[in-house]
């Protein structure tokens, strides 16, 4: 992860073979999103209550919402909608739709290992 990071993508893609969605960001740093995680961090209202509710009672991190029951390896996107400048949306195989992922937050939800890592090193 470099000094000093961006938060304006350069170039988005997604791969529904691969099921992942890719960010080039403007400091050149590039995140490779899979869809399993994109959908188990929507950050949606209805989403982050059902986290909350599963931490505090150890249960799983997030239940289904709608539609059918999705495992791991079995989420993929329907649709990709910019919002504005500053996020996009997805519409999830599950039907949800409700999630607006900021760049922002993309960048700091980054899976890569540097960014992983420097996460890990904060939060010490």
């Amino acid at each position: 992860m470099s000094q000093t990071t961006s938060t304006d993508p350069a170039d988005i893609s997604v791969s529904r073979t691969r099921r992942e969605l890719c960010i080039r960001w403007q400091d050149g740093h590039e995140s490779v999103y899979p869809f399993d995680l994109l959908r188990k961090e929507c950050p949606c209202a209805l989403c982050n209550d059902l986290r909350s509710n599963a931490r505090a009672s150890g249960g799983p991190s997030l239940a289904v919402l709608s539609g059918p029951v999705l495992k791991v390896g079995e989420v993929q996107v329907n649709e990709v909608s910019p919002i504005g400048r500053y996020a996009i949306s997805f519409v999830w195989s599950d039907g949800h739709n409700s999630g607006i992922y900021a760049f922002e937050y993309l960048r700091a939800l980054c899976p890569c290992p540097a960014c992983r890592g420097g996460r890990a090193a904060a939060s010490r």
